[in-house]
C-alpha cells in the first residue's frame, strides 16, 4: 500500500507513522517525489521560522535549509518529532551563520515581512493565546526576552514540543518550560494593561 502525500504539519502527527518512515526511506533512497513531500510539510514552517528570527532572505534561506538537510539525510536518525527538531535545528544554525557572515546583530521582522506564518497548537496555554488572534501573538513578540520569543516562536509558530524545542536550542527540558511559562506570563500580563480602560 502506497503512502499519502504529506500536507503541511503531517510530519509532525505520530512517532514512528509508517507514512512518514516510509516517505524518508525513499527520500534516502533518491526518489525525487520524497523529497518533494518532505519539503512540502515542513517548508511554510521553517519560512516563518526563519522571517520571524529576521533572515534577510527567508524564502532563500529555506532553499539553503533545504539542501543541507536532503544532503545530510542518511545521517539521520529518529522518529516524525525528532526530524522536525532536527530541521530547525539546522536553520536555527542557518540563521546564526548568516548572522555571523554579515557581522550584524539579526533584526527581528515586522509581522508583514513574515508573510504567510502557520500557528497550529496542541497545547491548552498555546490554545488561550491563539484565541486572542494569532496576530496579536505574532505583535506581543517585542516584550519577550530573546530566548523567550524564539521559544515561543518554536512553539506556536513552529508547532514543535518542549522536547524537541530543548534539543533545537541545547538547553534541558526544564529550562525551556520555564522560559515558556515566564514568556506566556509576560503576554497575559501585557494583555491585561492592554485591556484596562483609560
Amino acid at each position: 500500500m502506497g503512502s499519502r502525500p504529506l500536507s503541511d504539519g503531517d510530519v509532525c502527527s505520530v512517532a514512528g507513522d509508517e507514512p512518514f518512515d516510509q516517505t524518508l526511506a525513499a527520500a534516502r533512497a533518491g526518489d525525487g517525489g520524497a523529497f518533494e513531500q518532505l519539503f512540502v510539510s515542513m517548508s511554510r514552517r521553517v519560512r516563518s521560522f526563519v522571517a520571524l528570527r529576521g533572515a534577510g532572505d527567508p524564502d532563500g534561506m529555506v532553499n539553503d535549509v533545504f539542501l543541507k538537510v536532503f544532503t545530510n539525510l542518511n545521517g539521520f536518525a529518529g522518529n516524525e518529532i525528532q526530524f522536525r527538531a532536527w530541521v530547525y535545528k539546522i536553520a536555527r544554525n542557518t540563521l546564526i551563520d548568516e548572522v555571523r557572515r554579515s557581522e550584524r546583530r539579526v533584526d527581528e521582522t515586522t509581522l508583514d515581512a513574515a508573510h504567510e506564518i502557520v500557528i497550529e497548537s496542541g497545547d491548552v496555554e498555546v490554545e488561550a493565546i491563539d484565541r486572542l488572534g494569532d496576530g496579536w501573538v505574532l505583535a506581543q513578540l517585542d516584550v519577550l526576552t530573546p530566548e523567550q520569543r524564539e521559544v515561543v516562536i518554536l512553539r506556536v509558530v513552529s508547532d514543535l514540543t518542549i522536547e524537541a524545542i530543548a534539543e533545537v536550542l541545547g538547553k534541558r527540558v526544564g529550562a525551556v518550560k520555564a522560559m515558556q511559562r515566564r514568556a506566556f506570563r509576560t503576554l497575559a500580563k501585557n494583555l491585561d494593561h492592554q485591556a484596562v480602560p483609560q
